[in-house]
């Protein structure tokens, strides 16, 4: 049975310290103790956050994505512009009039379609979406409701997209996304390939892609083998988008940012991605789209810098069994 990768790498790091590895999981993974001497630390994966430096409030904010942005408006680090909504009326009594499905539609309205809407605690891409009209946007809270309270509406952008992983105050490297696609193969149809598309994103807990991401396109047609055909909105790699470069460190106009809107959430451990806005992609116009609290890896695993993720978990452990 695999095991997060949260635990592998902490697993790994382990050995490479010396210390005392446990699995309190009963194999499984989700739930591990590390020590050294009378000193220990608890992590795992899942709902557990993986990085063992950052405090509980500084990752459940950064899990918030309104609050999230709120903190970096008060640092004056830019960030998307948008609203947050509540996709169900449940607790309605709690919150100030103004902010239900209904108003959640006008607002999407008055801002013009299409726009960009994601939950506003999700991760891995999950419902993060271009919705391109009034049907699509009540489909849309419709099937979000089902799995969570509250989403953001946002402009789309058309920027490049970079993530810089910031550790203690420093930069510890940089990766270019590109947007998921879907591959021909000569013989499906592009209806059949979302489909299958989405046997896999629902199997890896994910939600499914609608139809409307293939706006433009014929579902009957079939795609030659090899032809790609972009899916944008996501591009988290659990969502089967792509890495398309990784460096150490990161360029001074990303590392700012990025250090400052880590630094704005009290984490010491966190990857911020952010759109480069500019015409010429030469990084004068930086956004901040959200700030991660408990970003995972793979990135660096699929690049084959093994080397920079045990750095990052000895540093990490080594600064909690020290004392």
């Amino acid at each position: 049975m695999p095991i997060p990768d949260s635990t592998r790498y902490a697993r790994d790091a382990t050995d490479a310290l010396g210390a005392r590895f446990e699995d309190l999981d009963n194999g499984e993974g989700y739930l591990f103790r590390i020590s050294r001497g009378d000193r220990f630390v608890l992590g795992g994966g899942g709902n557990i956050c993986a990085y063992p430096v950052n405090t509980a409030p500084a990752y459940t904010i950064s899990r918030d994505k309104a609050h999230t942005k709120s903190l970096l408006r008060a640092r004056d680090i830019p960030v998307i512009p948008g609203g947050v909504w509540f996709a169900h009326p449940r607790r309605a009594s709690l919150r100030a009039p103004g902010r239900e499905a209904s108003d959640a539609a006008a607002y999407a309205y008055h801002l013009g379609y299409p726009v960009f809407c994601k939950p506003n605690n999700g991760s891995r891409g999950m419902f993060a979406e271009i919705v391109r009209n009034a049907a699509e946007f009540q489909d849309y809270v419709r099937r979000l409701a089902v799995e969570f309270e509250t989403f953001l509406i946002e402009p789309v952008l058309d920027g490049a997209e970079h993530r810089v992983f910031v550790l203690d105050g420093r930069p510890i490297f940089h990766s270019t996304k590109t947007v998921p696609a879907l591959v021909g193969d000569g013989r499906s149809t592009l209806g059949d390939l979302l489909a299958a598309l989405n046997v896999t994103l629902q199997a890896e807990g994910v939600s499914a892609l609608p139809t409307s991401a293939l706006a433009g396109h014929d579902l009957n047609k079939t795609p030659a083998s090899g032809e790609h055909i972009s899916l944008p909105g996501r591009r988290n790699l659990s969502a089967q988008g792509g890495v398309e470069s990784v460096t150490d460190g990161a360029p001074p106009a990303l590392s700012a940012p990025a250090i400052a809107a880590v630094t704005a959430l009290g984490l010491r451990a966190g990857a911020v991605d952010m759109f480069d806005l500019s015409a010429a992609r030469d990084l004068s116009d930086i956004v901040v789209i959200e700030v991660n609290g408990n970003p995972g890896l793979r990135t660096l695993e699929r690049a084959g810098r093994n080397d920079l993720i045990r750095a990052i978990w000895t540093h990490m452990l080594n600064a909690c069994l020290d004392g």
